[in-house]
């Protein structure tokens, strides 16, 4: 098999993700191979393994017969098909959000003296 020939991806995240608001890796979708006919033993002919791992089958790619135990510990979307040059794997990585402090009753933010403001435009 050539790595041309996949042709399929899945979205997948980590279902306790929301337990990790600080870790942008734990925090994170990635965009995963997908082999409808089953995860090959070996890497596909010129698999980037610079860039993308293929440690084992099942380990980083998805395929029918893994997919359920894929599923036990991440969500999984269906598979779709993808457009040819699309990289074998994305990874999206984020933070949840902090929150913002409150602010005072004068208006100011935290730690500012409120000053008049300039007469001048």
């Amino acid at each position: 098999m050539h790595v041309s020939d996949v042709t399929s991806r899945v979205l997948v995240q980590l279902r306790e993700a929301g337990d990790y608001p600080d870790n942008p890796f734990l925090n994170a979708a990635d965009l995963v191979p997908f082999f409808p006919d089953g995860c090959p033993d070996e890497a596909p002919t010129d698999w980037p393994l610079d860039t993308v791992d293929y440690e084992a089958p099942h380990a980083s790619t998805i395929c029918p017969g893994c997919v359920e135990s894929w599923r036990a510990d991440h969500r999984v979307s269906q598979p779709r098909p993808v457009p040819a040059g699309t990289p074998l794997s994305l990874h999206f990585p984020w933070a949840a959000s902090q929150p913002v402090p409150a602010t005072p009753g004068n208006g100011s933010r935290p730690g500012t003296t409120p000053q008049p403001a300039g007469t001048s435009a």
